[in-house]
C-alpha cells in the first residue's frame, strides 16, 4: 500500500493529515514526486496499469478506453504466472481533475456509474474511497 502525492499543491504528511485520514496514513508508505507524469510513465514502462479517475476519457489519442467500476476488466491485469499486475489509481483536483500530461500518461480511466440530477463529480475524496473499495474487492476477486 503506498500513496505518492505532487510536491506541490499537497498537504505534506503530519499529525493533522494522519487524523484526517482516521489513522490509514500510519499504515501506508507516502511518497512525493516533482513531475507525476514522468513518475507515471516510469511505472508503465515497468508494467504497471495507471487508472485515472475521471468521468470520460480527458485526451483525445483514441489509446485509451473509460471503464465503469463494476466493468473493470481484471483479466487483461493478470501476469502470464497468474499474478495481478500493479495497478496505479490517479485522483484529479475537485473541479479540474486530471492535467492534461498526467491523464496522457494512464493506460486506461474509470469511472463511477451513476450520478444524475445535476451532479456530475463527487468530491475527490469520496470518489477516492469508493474507487479504492472496488479495486481492492476487484483484485482479491481475481
Amino acid at each position: 500500500r503506498v500513496i505518492m502525492v505532487c510536491a506541490k499543491n499537497s498537504a505534506p504528511p503530519s499529525p493533522v493529515v494522519s487524523a484526517a485520514s482516521a489513522g490509514a496514513l500510519e499504515l501506508c508508505q507516502v511518497y512525493s514526486t516533482s513531475n507525476l507524469p514522468r513518475t507515471l510513465n516510469a511505472a508503465k514502462a515497468d508494467g504497471f496499469r495507471i487508472l485515472g479517475a475521471a468521468a470520460s476519457a480527458p485526451t483525445d489519442d483514441g489509446t485509451q478506453q473509460t471503464w465503469e467500476l463494476s466493468d473493470l476488466n481484471w483479466e487483461q491485469d493478470k501476469t502470464d504466472d497468474g499474478n495481478m499486475r500493479p495497478t496505479i489509481l490517479v485522483l484529479g483536483s475537485e473541479g479540474h481533475g486530471l492535467r492534461t500530461l498526467v491523464a496522457k500518461a494512464c493506460t486506461d480511466f474509470v469511472a463511477i456509474p451513476g450520478g444524475g440530477g445535476g451532479v456530475d463529480s463527487l468530491n475527490v475524496s469520496v470518489t477516492g474511497g469508493i474507487m479504492l473499495w472496488h479495486l481492492v474487492n476487484g483484485m482479491m476477486a481475481n
